[in-house]
């Protein structure tokens, strides 16, 4: 979490309220309690902790003792297990209008799950709330320190896989230079070998990779390996789709589906370099290509309930991963193709390298997708992190300018900064029809990754009743997916 830069962005985060990533307080709490806010923070998103305002308010009040603030803030730090590195790492003083008002940057986890008073804490929107058993695993998963690969597919035996399958995979293997292995007699030690099986007591049981590699059916038992492609014929997705595909079967048939399905709708105009036809796509297949293989096979299969999916509007292509990036990676490095390879399904990479076709695409994929996108004169993919991972192919430098091929009534989505959408709430009149309602929770989604009744209400100023129902009417199209119960309920893309 980086340290804030001047007085006007500590302004902004101030003038947001609390949220995920900031945590407004009139002065520092005792330690003990402190140290479980900032345990929170660094297991979720990082954040700051601002004191000196008052939340409800957000009014600047200001620190009489900023000496003993600071020794509170540092002594927190230290009851974190392990030991808290703030950024910077002392808190930050600032003086905003006359006040004195004092920021401990916390960094999100780079690989430790930290605790305080014996307890695994989380953020969850802006409430500090024990980590269960469930999520403390989860959290293993995210940050690759547990590995979902290799763990037996539940409720699974050797019978879910397809024998056929297996004999053609070495047999390609075989092809591709690999050194001869067992022939089917010996099924059981060829996947343990591949780390597709493993043995509990007498008997064998697929793993997890194994199952999606070789599995006759293997969404009947990981429901969240399904791949969904939509088609929206706005730029927001606010109408109904145009087309949605839930593709299943193995890891390589997912990826000849989605393949397939794009192959479809992606425009393919010509041009003429003389008397030849030169056909010139809107995005370059290869990018594509290794966009999807990068969102299937690096994705966090531990999110149970979320599957990668592919939405296709006029002006742009998103693919959505499940899973953060994994500690030691960040979207600065990605952008610059300078990212570390690191894998969190090297198992499942490994299998796929041994498929001939796909070894050119593991382990450099970002930066193939960068050199196709300017090697075609288009945008540079945009990477972000909205409690997924999410890639942007834009189709052209004028982003938001419609394909001709689709019917577009709404304007285009543009990147909508807090303070921008908040505005809007100086004149709540133009939210009177429910379209112009629709189009701003889209956006809100698109820029945050999710939204809630509250924050729906707090930017269109309707009832909660009324948000419900709009709200509602998104997820009746498909756009987006309701996740919670009750006021704990947030919408997401679909």
């Amino acid at each position: 979490m980086a340290a804030i830069q001047d007085e006007v962005q500590l302004r902004q985060l101030i003038s947001q309220g609390e949220s995920q990533t900031v945590e407004l307080k009139l002065a520092p709490p005792r330690p003990a309690e402190l140290a479980e806010r900032m345990c929170g923070l660094a297991n979720a998103r990082g954040g700051w902790l601002i004191f000196g305002v008052e939340d409800g308010t957000l009014e600047l009040r200001g620190l009489k003792d900023v000496g003993e603030a600071t020794d509170t803030i540092l002594r927190a730090a230290r009851l974190c297990q392990p030991l808290m590195p703030l950024d910077p790492p002392e808190p930050q003083l600032f003086r905003l209008d006359g006040k004195n008002i004092l920021v401990a940057g916390v960094p999100r986890s780079s690989g430790p799950i930290y605790q305080a008073g014996g307890v695994f804490w989380i953020r969850r929107g802006t409430h500090t709330v024990p980590h269960s058993l469930d999520e403390i695993s989860e959290q293993l998963f995210n940050r690759g320190t547990l590995r979902w690969e290799l763990s037996p597919a539940e409720g699974t035996t050797l019978e879910d896989l397809d024998p056929q399958q297996i004999e053609a995979f070495m047999a390609r293997r075989t092809e591709a230079g690999a050194r001869p292995s067992p022939r089917f007699r010996n099924r059981e030690d060829v996947l343990v070998g591949l780390k597709c099986a493993i043995k509990q007591g007498d008997s064998y049981l697929p793993t997890n990779a194994g199952l999606l590699f070789f599995g006759y059916n293997p969404q009947d038992f990981i429901l969240q390996s399904s791949v969904t492609c939509v088609l929206y014929s706005d730029e927001l997705g606010v109408k109904p789709y145009t087309d949605r595909k839930i593709m299943r079967g193995t890891l390589p048939n997912l990826i000849q589906a989605v393949e397939d399905w794009l192959r479809r709708y992606v425009p393919t105009p010509a041009r003429f370099d003389g008397f030849r036809r030169v056909d010139v796509p809107d995005y370059p297949p290869g990018t594509l290509r290794e966009a999807v293989i990068n969102a299937i096979i690096h994705r966090d299969y531990s999110r149970i309930g979320e599957s990668v999916r592919l939405f296709y509007y006029p002006d742009r292509l998103e693919v959505h991963s499940p899973g953060l990036l994994l500690p030691g990676v960040n979207l600065e490095l990605l952008s610059s193709g300078q990212a570390p390879s690191r894998l969190r399904n090297p198992v499942m990479a490994g299998l796929l390298r041994d498929i001939p076709g796909y070894v050119e695409t593991i382990g450099s994929g970002v930066r193939l997708m960068i050199h196709e996108m300017r090697e075609a004169g288009k945008p540079e993919p945009e990477f972000r992190e909205v409690s997924e991972f999410v890639v942007t192919f834009y189709h052209s430098e004028a982003k938001g300018k419609p394909n001709p091929q689709f019917d577009t009534t709404y304007p285009a989505v543009k990147k909508v900064e807090p303070m921008e959408v908040i505005a809007g709430l100086e004149n709540p009149a133009i939210y009177a029809d429910q379209g112009e309602r629709l189009k701003v929770a889209m956006r809100y989604v698109h820029e945050k990754g999710s939204i809630s009744n509250r924050e729906y209400r707090a930017l269109t100023n309707v009832s909660e009743s009324t948000g419900m129902r709009d709200l509602d009417i998104l997820v009746g199209r498909g756009a987006l997916r309701a996740v919670g119960q009750k006021r704990a309920r947030r919408y997401l893309l679909a």
